[in-house]
Protein backbone atom coordinates (compact mmCIF):
# COMPACT_ATOMS: atom_id res chain seq x y z
CA UNK A 1 0.00 0.00 0.00
CA UNK A 2 1.17 3.38 -1.07
CA UNK A 3 0.14 5.70 2.15
CA UNK A 4 -0.16 9.23 0.50
CA UNK A 5 0.89 12.54 2.66
CA UNK A 6 -1.42 15.71 1.26
CA UNK A 7 -0.24 19.21 3.08
CA UNK A 8 -3.34 20.86 4.00
CA UNK A 9 -4.06 24.63 5.34
CA UNK A 10 -4.97 23.87 8.83
CA UNK A 11 -6.90 26.81 9.08
CA UNK A 12 -8.51 27.02 5.61
CA UNK A 13 -8.45 23.35 4.35
CA UNK A 14 -9.22 23.27 0.39
CA UNK A 15 -12.67 21.44 0.19
CA UNK A 16 -11.38 18.81 -2.47
CA UNK A 17 -8.55 17.98 0.04
CA UNK A 18 -10.79 17.51 2.55
CA UNK A 19 -13.56 15.51 0.32
CA UNK A 20 -10.94 12.91 -0.86
CA UNK A 21 -10.35 12.18 2.62
CA UNK A 22 -14.00 11.63 2.94
CA UNK A 23 -14.30 9.01 -0.15
CA UNK A 24 -11.05 6.85 1.61
CA UNK A 25 -12.86 6.69 4.55
CA UNK A 26 -16.08 6.01 2.63
CA UNK A 27 -14.32 3.52 1.07
CA UNK A 28 -13.30 2.12 4.31
CA UNK A 29 -9.71 3.49 4.25
CA UNK A 30 -8.07 4.70 7.58
CA UNK A 31 -6.22 8.14 7.30
CA UNK A 32 -3.71 10.30 9.90
CA UNK A 33 -5.80 13.73 10.45
CA UNK A 34 -4.64 16.56 12.94
CA UNK A 35 -7.02 17.77 15.85
CA UNK A 36 -6.44 19.66 18.51
CA UNK A 37 -4.28 17.67 20.76
CA UNK A 38 -2.45 14.86 18.95
CA UNK A 39 -2.49 13.35 15.40
CA UNK A 40 -5.24 10.43 15.20
CA UNK A 41 -5.93 7.57 13.04
CA UNK A 42 -9.66 7.89 12.13
CA UNK A 43 -11.71 5.42 10.16
CA UNK A 44 -15.73 5.00 9.68
CA UNK A 45 -17.05 4.43 13.03
CA UNK A 46 -20.07 2.07 11.59
CA UNK A 47 -17.67 -0.05 9.25
CA UNK A 48 -16.64 -3.41 10.99
CA UNK A 49 -14.41 -4.09 8.76
CA UNK A 50 -12.61 -0.58 8.62
CA UNK A 51 -12.45 -0.69 12.57
CA UNK A 52 -11.05 -3.99 12.38
CA UNK A 53 -8.43 -2.84 9.77
CA UNK A 54 -7.78 -0.33 12.96
CA UNK A 55 -7.29 -2.93 15.30
CA UNK A 56 -4.43 -4.89 13.23
CA UNK A 57 -2.56 -1.43 12.09
CA UNK A 58 -2.24 -0.22 16.05
CA UNK A 59 -1.80 -3.70 17.32
CA UNK A 60 -4.45 -2.85 19.81
CA UNK A 61 -6.36 -5.39 21.47
CA UNK A 62 -9.96 -6.41 20.75
CA UNK A 63 -11.92 -5.76 23.65
CA UNK A 64 -10.67 -1.64 24.04
CA UNK A 65 -13.01 0.56 22.87
CA UNK A 66 -11.91 3.64 20.62
CA UNK A 67 -13.46 6.48 21.37
CA UNK A 68 -15.02 8.89 18.38
CA UNK A 69 -15.15 12.25 16.77
CA UNK A 70 -19.06 13.67 15.94
CA UNK A 71 -19.19 16.85 13.97
CA UNK A 72 -23.03 17.58 15.56
CA UNK A 73 -25.62 16.95 18.19
CA UNK A 74 -27.39 14.78 15.99
CA UNK A 75 -24.71 13.06 15.47
CA UNK A 76 -24.63 12.84 19.04
CA UNK A 77 -27.90 11.82 19.15
CA UNK A 78 -27.04 8.56 16.90
CA UNK A 79 -24.42 6.96 18.78
CA UNK A 80 -25.89 8.22 22.19
CA UNK A 81 -28.57 5.88 23.65
CA UNK A 82 -29.27 8.49 26.26
CA UNK A 83 -27.24 11.97 27.18
CA UNK A 84 -28.38 12.56 30.84
CA UNK A 85 -28.66 16.20 32.49
CA UNK A 86 -24.81 16.46 33.75
CA UNK A 87 -23.16 15.46 30.09
CA UNK A 88 -25.27 18.77 28.66
CA UNK A 89 -23.31 20.86 31.19
CA UNK A 90 -20.29 19.55 30.15
CA UNK A 91 -20.50 20.06 26.39
CA UNK A 92 -21.60 23.86 26.88
CA UNK A 93 -18.71 23.83 28.85
CA UNK A 94 -15.82 22.26 26.96
CA UNK A 95 -17.34 21.10 23.57
CA UNK A 96 -15.63 21.74 21.07
CA UNK A 97 -12.52 20.74 22.76
CA UNK A 98 -10.65 17.68 24.30
CA UNK A 99 -13.13 16.54 26.74
CA UNK A 100 -14.11 12.82 26.02
CA UNK A 101 -17.66 12.07 27.45
CA UNK A 102 -18.41 8.80 27.96
CA UNK A 103 -22.38 8.00 27.33
CA UNK A 104 -24.70 4.53 26.70
CA UNK A 105 -24.26 3.62 23.07
CA UNK A 106 -26.84 3.36 20.65
CA UNK A 107 -27.55 0.31 18.76
CA UNK A 108 -25.34 2.35 15.96
CA UNK A 109 -22.32 1.54 17.66
CA UNK A 110 -20.68 -1.82 16.44
CA UNK A 111 -19.26 -3.76 19.62
CA UNK A 112 -15.90 -3.84 18.52
CA UNK A 113 -16.08 0.25 18.65
CA UNK A 114 -17.47 -0.15 22.64
CA UNK A 115 -15.17 -2.83 23.56
CA UNK A 116 -18.64 -4.59 24.40
CA UNK A 117 -19.09 -2.16 27.03
CA UNK A 118 -21.98 -1.07 26.08
CA UNK A 119 -20.44 2.21 26.35
CA UNK A 120 -19.11 5.20 23.55
CA UNK A 121 -16.91 7.48 24.08
CA UNK A 122 -17.65 10.70 22.19
CA UNK A 123 -16.38 14.21 21.51
CA UNK A 124 -16.27 17.04 19.31
CA UNK A 125 -12.60 18.39 17.91
CA UNK A 126 -12.32 22.19 17.63
CA UNK A 127 -9.51 21.94 14.71
CA UNK A 128 -10.71 23.31 11.63
CA UNK A 129 -9.39 19.97 9.60
CA UNK A 130 -11.60 17.34 12.21
CA UNK A 131 -14.89 19.62 11.61
CA UNK A 132 -14.30 19.84 7.77
CA UNK A 133 -13.85 16.43 7.46
CA UNK A 134 -16.38 15.35 9.54
CA UNK A 135 -19.16 17.77 7.70
CA UNK A 136 -17.77 15.89 4.65
CA UNK A 137 -18.00 12.80 5.75
CA UNK A 138 -21.59 13.10 7.66
CA UNK A 139 -20.46 10.32 9.86
CA UNK A 140 -18.71 10.13 13.20
CA UNK A 141 -15.11 8.67 12.71
CA UNK A 142 -12.47 6.90 15.33
CA UNK A 143 -10.31 9.53 17.55
CA UNK A 144 -7.78 6.80 18.57
CA UNK A 145 -3.85 8.38 18.86
CA UNK A 146 -2.00 8.08 15.54
CA UNK A 147 0.04 5.51 17.78
CA UNK A 148 0.92 1.57 18.24
CA UNK A 149 -0.77 0.39 20.99
CA UNK A 150 1.44 1.03 23.94
CA UNK A 151 3.34 3.98 22.29
CA UNK A 152 3.80 7.81 22.66
CA UNK A 153 0.43 9.14 20.90
CA UNK A 154 2.72 11.35 17.80
CA UNK A 155 2.24 15.06 16.86
CA UNK A 156 4.70 15.03 14.14
CA UNK A 157 3.27 14.42 10.65
CA UNK A 158 6.66 12.43 10.02
CA UNK A 159 6.55 10.39 12.68
CA UNK A 160 3.13 9.33 11.77
CA UNK A 161 4.55 8.52 8.10
CA UNK A 162 7.69 7.04 9.49
CA UNK A 163 4.92 4.40 11.74
CA UNK A 164 2.42 3.72 9.76
CA UNK A 165 3.97 3.98 5.86
CA UNK A 166 2.21 1.18 3.94
CA UNK A 167 -0.17 0.81 6.83
CA UNK A 168 -2.60 3.52 6.37
CA UNK A 169 -4.16 5.10 3.22
CA UNK A 170 -3.26 8.96 3.57
CA UNK A 171 -2.13 11.47 6.13
CA UNK A 172 -3.20 15.42 6.30
CA UNK A 173 -0.12 17.01 7.07
CA UNK A 174 -0.83 20.33 8.94
CA UNK A 175 2.89 20.37 10.10
CA UNK A 176 4.43 19.58 13.61
CA UNK A 177 1.70 20.61 16.16
CA UNK A 178 3.06 23.12 18.49
CA UNK A 179 1.08 24.02 21.90
CA UNK A 180 -2.45 22.82 20.88
CA UNK A 181 0.06 18.71 20.06
CA UNK A 182 0.27 19.07 23.91
CA UNK A 183 -1.55 16.30 25.99
CA UNK A 184 -4.43 14.59 25.41
CA UNK A 185 -8.02 14.63 26.39
CA UNK A 186 -9.73 14.41 29.36
CA UNK A 187 -12.08 11.43 29.39
CA UNK A 188 -15.46 11.07 31.74
CA UNK A 189 -17.83 8.68 32.18
CA UNK A 190 -21.75 10.18 32.85
CA UNK A 191 -23.08 6.55 32.67
CA UNK A 192 -22.35 6.50 36.38
CA UNK A 193 -24.00 8.79 39.23
CA UNK A 194 -22.07 10.64 40.16
CA UNK A 195 -19.85 11.05 36.64
CA UNK A 196 -15.97 9.21 37.01
CA UNK A 197 -13.54 10.81 35.45
CA UNK A 198 -11.39 8.10 33.47
CA UNK A 199 -8.52 9.77 32.61
CA UNK A 200 -6.72 12.99 33.53
CA UNK A 201 -6.33 15.17 30.60
CA UNK A 202 -6.05 18.85 28.81
CA UNK A 203 -9.24 19.98 30.56
CA UNK A 204 -9.25 19.81 33.96
CA UNK A 205 -12.22 18.38 36.00
CA UNK A 206 -11.67 18.14 39.66
CA UNK A 207 -13.07 15.45 41.67
CA UNK A 208 -14.45 16.59 44.86
CA UNK A 209 -14.45 13.20 47.29
CA UNK A 210 -16.44 13.27 50.20
CA UNK A 211 -14.66 10.60 53.26
CA UNK A 212 -12.10 8.89 52.37
CA UNK A 213 -11.10 9.15 48.35
CA UNK A 214 -10.37 5.49 46.76
CA UNK A 215 -9.82 5.00 43.23
CA UNK A 216 -12.53 4.15 40.57
CA UNK A 217 -13.77 1.28 38.94
CA UNK A 218 -12.20 1.02 35.18
CA UNK A 219 -15.58 0.47 32.73
CA UNK A 220 -15.52 -2.81 30.76
CA UNK A 221 -13.41 -2.03 27.95
CA UNK A 222 -11.91 1.27 28.88
CA UNK A 223 -8.91 0.88 29.94
CA UNK A 224 -7.96 4.58 32.14
CA UNK A 225 -7.31 4.90 35.10
CA UNK A 226 -10.24 5.43 37.50
CA UNK A 227 -11.61 8.52 38.86
CA UNK A 228 -12.89 8.79 42.42
CA UNK A 229 -15.89 8.28 44.07
CA UNK A 230 -18.06 10.95 45.24
CA UNK A 231 -21.00 13.31 45.46
CA UNK A 232 -20.31 16.17 42.93
CA UNK A 233 -18.09 16.72 39.86
CA UNK A 234 -16.56 20.45 39.75
CA UNK A 235 -15.66 21.40 36.35
CA UNK A 236 -12.72 23.81 35.58
CA UNK A 237 -12.00 25.66 32.46
CA UNK A 238 -8.56 25.08 31.42
CA UNK A 239 -7.71 28.50 30.73
CA UNK A 240 -8.76 29.69 34.01
CA UNK A 241 -5.56 29.54 36.21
Amino acid sequence: MNTRVIKVNPLDPEGRLIEKAAHILGNGGVIGYPTETVYGLGADAYNEDALKRLFKIKGRETGKAISILIGSMDMLDEVAARIPPVAMGLIRGHWPGPLTIIFEASKACPPILTGDSGKIGVRISPHPIARKLLEAFKKPITSTSANLSGMPSLSDPNEVYSVFRGRIDLILDVGKMQGEGEGVSTVIDVTVSPPRVLREGVVKIEAEVEGKGRRGKRARGWRFEGGGGRQNVKVQNPNDK
